[in-house]
């Protein structure tokens, strides 16, 4: 494969792609099973992980991890808010900053709805030694800086238009989730690798 990627690491990179194309599928079913949208779950995921490191994230920090406008990310967190999933806390330094933090029954939805997955990679890092899953872990935690990187809106800020999607209604915001047709594509649509 002369000019192009090395075939072992490029088969890395398809491996990704496998990665990210079943955890969207499970990410996906687990949220049907739950009646909620796949971006209530990431956005869970980011407040628990952020609160459990004692860092919450305010709603436009929400926002820009998730890469949503302020309006979809607002109706996002209200309908969160809404079923229980999360509450609005004001800092007791700052009365002015609102901060996210997930409630005991979103902890108890998302144990219940992410146990199989739990289990199931659990079963696969059990065979490896704490060795090599540190480097497996740094690999990863590597990547996922350099697929982020990679993105268009970091290359260039208008390159991720604010402009809602075809199907919003006039004069409305875009549903959460919803992202402008050219948004970062993900993992699991890289280009086939150039011909030897």
């Amino acid at each position: 494969m002369s000019g192009g990627m090395n075939p072992v690491r490029w088969e890395v990179v398809r491996l990704l792609q496998d990665v990210t194309v079943a955890s969207d599928r499970y990410v996906d079913a687990a949220a049907r099973a739950e009646g909620l949208h796949r971006t209530d779950l990431h956005a869970l995921s980011a407040v628990v992980r952020h609160q459990d490191a004692n860092e919450p994230l305010t709603i436009s920090a929400l926002a820009q991890r998730l890469d949503l406008s302020a309006p979809a990310t607002t109706a996002l967190v209200d309908r969160m808010e809404r079923n229980g999933h999360v509450e609005r806390e004001r800092s007791e330094r700052d009365r002015r900053r609102v901060t996210l933090a997930s409630t005991d029954s979103a902890r108890s939805t998302g144990a219940r709805l992410f146990m199989p997955l739990g289990r199931a990679i659990d079963s696969v890092t059990s065979r490896y030694s704490d060795e090599e899953l540190a480097l497996v872990a740094r690999f990863l935690d590597e990547a996922a800086e350099a697929i982020t990187e990679a993105g268009p809106i970091h290359r260039d800020p208008r390159a991720v238009s604010p402009a809602p999607p075809a199907d919003a209604a006039p004069g409305r915001p875009a549903p959460a989730g919803a992202t402008h047709p050219t948004a970062p594509p993900a993992v699991g649509h890289l280009p086939e690798p150039p011909s030897a």
